[in-house]
């Protein structure tokens, strides 16, 4: 949710997908919201918002977005990397048909893809 990496991870996913629109699904700490997936009505809505978005928009692609100096989950960027790759194997399985990745915003708002 946080407004300094909205513009760089738009930008980053208009060509990473080759779209011209990115729908945004906002929560803060969203990498460790679906990692720990204990939250059941949060983890809902986040999967209401994304059916829409993939049903609805016909987007082609989903992206996890950790960053630096997280308020909502202020664990270090490995810690982190965990996170997104737990909650890029939760939505994989959500969204079989539908392109998932995860994406580590640095100090310098550049996007990484984490692996």
């Amino acid at each position: 949710m946080d407004g300094r990496v909205q513009l760089p991870v738009i930008r980053y996913l208009q060509k990473r997908f080759n779209v011209d629109f990115v729908d945004s699904v906002t929560e803060a700490g969203p990498n460790l919201i679906l990692s720990e997936a204990r939250i059941n009505n949060l983890i809902q809505s986040i999967f209401c918002r994304v059916n829409i978005s993939v049903e609805r928009h016909d987007s082609v692609g989903i992206a996890v977005v950790g960053h630096h100096s997280c308020a909502g989950n202020p664990a270090s960027r490995d810690e982190q990397g965990v996170h997104t790759q737990n909650a890029v194997q939760l939505l994989r399985q959500q969204y079989e048909n539908v392109e998932v990745t995860g994406l580590w915003v640095d100090s310098h708002w550049d996007v990484h893809e984490v692996s």
